[in-house]
């Protein structure tokens, strides 16, 4: 039996699956625990697959089936979405079983950063995250993913369940689970974050900050002054070797290595704003929409 994309998004807002794992925690580089939260509140807008994520899906059956023919073992796909036994929060949409009761995970890559050795357990964190998820909520004792990398990179890697570290997991998803059921939304962590929280709220006064706050200004300060000394050491060093160029040619090579290069560009076009508005006020007007206000959040030094 299969289910429409509408209900598949209903099951997996109903609990914390494999995927939601690494941004609970802090380390994924795509989501926030915050955005998790959002999203299983139902407070997100429904976002169209990325290409990555639709090349993903598309290549699960092809990555099992050469997983097999490289193997000899065969993997099952479940119907549904599992349940862990004891909590029901905890979510597994598996890409497969293997015969020999391991966790099947396909995965694509573009580049293999992040991936060791074929054979070895050495994956992305997120996705040894995902899998010791998935063996919390099946019990398997062993995970194996397969990764196709930039198209013809086809690799498997073997992950053993961590007892102690899985339990730590469930601890982690149990209190942000716990967070959602109530209303409780985790602190942002990004400035994305922070704007979506409190950027559309209308407030004025004296807030007193802690020390912890206060500490947290000064280091932003010495960040600023950090960045804005090397942005101004970049700037010297790349005129440096723009004055190595000059006129004498439009690329910089040494011991046959390209350093840098200064080419003419093509003309460009580009939209004059303020020129079709003088020209056609009416027109500009009926074609120009009014954002919602956003608080703008200023440092001073």
């Amino acid at each position: 039996m299969t289910i429409d994309r509408t209900q598949w998004l209903a099951q997996r807002r109903a609990g914390i699956g494999g995927s939601d794992v690494a941004a609970i925690l802090g380390l994924s580089k795509w989501r926030t625990p915050l955005d998790v939260y959002l999203d299983k509140r139902g407070e997100l807008p429904e976002q169209e697959d990325s290409a990555a994520m639709h090349w993903g899906r598309t290549l699960e059956p092809i990555i099992r089936q050469e997983y097999a023919n490289q193997t000899g073992v065969y993997v099952t796909v479940p119907k549904g979405i599992l349940v862990h036994p004891e909590h029901s929060f905890m979510l597994a949409n598996l890409d497969g079983f293997t015969e020999t009761n391991r966790v099947f995970e396909a995965k694509t890559a573009r580049t293999a950063e992040g991936w060791g050795e074929p054979g070895s357990d050495e994956v992305p964190d997120a996705y040894a995250l995902q899998v010791q998820h998935y063996m919390a909520v099946t019990d398997c004792p062993a995970a194996d993913i397969a990764v196709l990398i930039g198209g013809s990179d086809f690799r498997i890697y073997h992950i053993e369940a961590d007892k102690q570290l899985q339990a730590d997991m469930i601890r982690a998803e149990a209190a942000f689970w716990h967070r959602v059921q109530n209303g409780d939304p985790p602190a942002p962590i990004t400035l994305a974050d922070a704007q979506r929280s409190f950027g559309h709220i209308k407030t004025e006064g004296t807030v007193h900050a802690t020390a912890e706050d206060a500490a947290a200004w000064h280091e932003l300060l010495a960040i600023r002054a950090r960045i804005k000394a090397d942005e101004a050491r970049e700037e010297a060093l790349k005129a440096r070797l723009m004055q190595a160029i000059g006129q004498r040619g439009d690329t910089l090579t040494f011991d046959g290595q390209t350093l840098a290069t200064w080419k003419l560009s093509k003309p460009t076009k580009r939209f004059n704003r303020q020129r079709f508005t003088e020209a056609h006020p009416a027109l500009a007007a009926q074609f120009t929409d009014e954002s919602a206000p956003t608080r703008r959040f200023i440092i001073k030094e």
